[in-house]
């Protein structure tokens, strides 16, 4: 009897040990990085390709970031010349597309997504840490009478996405 006990508490210490979730936070970035400068996003938009771009998008992305990077806390945003890493941003694509449409195929909700390509450097060295080509924020939101103010509050909704996920592919390794 006391060895099925020992098996029991055996296979129930192994089945828990086993079945945690496996993710684990570590920073992608060499310890000694400690600081970040955030160039300003460029503007890569293909212009006859856009139907939904709306202006001053590349600021709100890098205000957001900038913003996130703070809230983080794992690496203070400095001025230009006094980093140890830089984050390099293109803006390639800024769409909507049709999620959801009515019986009579008219669009009731949209997907905004936002496509840049990042590139991390050392801005010392300029060896790249990481490089990303096609990283995206996106959001959904419906259509109502004032479709541009529920366009604008989910480019919004995007950036803030798109900047929580740059910010994770900063100083996260998952």
């Amino acid at each position: 009897m006391k060895n099925m006990r020992w098996v029991g508490i055996l296979y129930l210490s192994l089945t828990l040990s086993f079945t945690g979730c496996g993710y684990t936070r570590k920073t992608v970035l060499p310890r000694n990085i400690k600081t970040i400068y955030v160039e300003t996003v460029k503007n890569k938009l293909n212009m006859d390709q856009v139907y939904a771009y709306q202006q001053g998008l590349e600021m709100d992305i890098t205000n957001a970031v900038i913003r996130r990077l703070q809230v983080d806390g794992n690496l203070k945003v400095v001025k230009q010349g006094e980093s140890q890493a830089v984050l390099k941003t293109d803006l390639l694509s800024f769409e909507q597309e049709g999620l959801r449409f009515s019986q009579l195929e008219s669009v009731q909700e949209y997907r905004l997504f936002i496509v840049v390509a990042l590139k991390l450097v050392d801005a010392k060295t300029g060896e790249i840490f990481w490089e990303e080509p096609h990283f995206t924020g996106d959001t959904e939101y419906f259509v109502t009478d004032v479709t541009s103010i529920g366009m604008q509050k989910a480019a919004l909704d995007a950036v803030d996405r798109l900047a929580r996920n740059i910010v994770d592919r900063i100083v996260e390794d998952w």
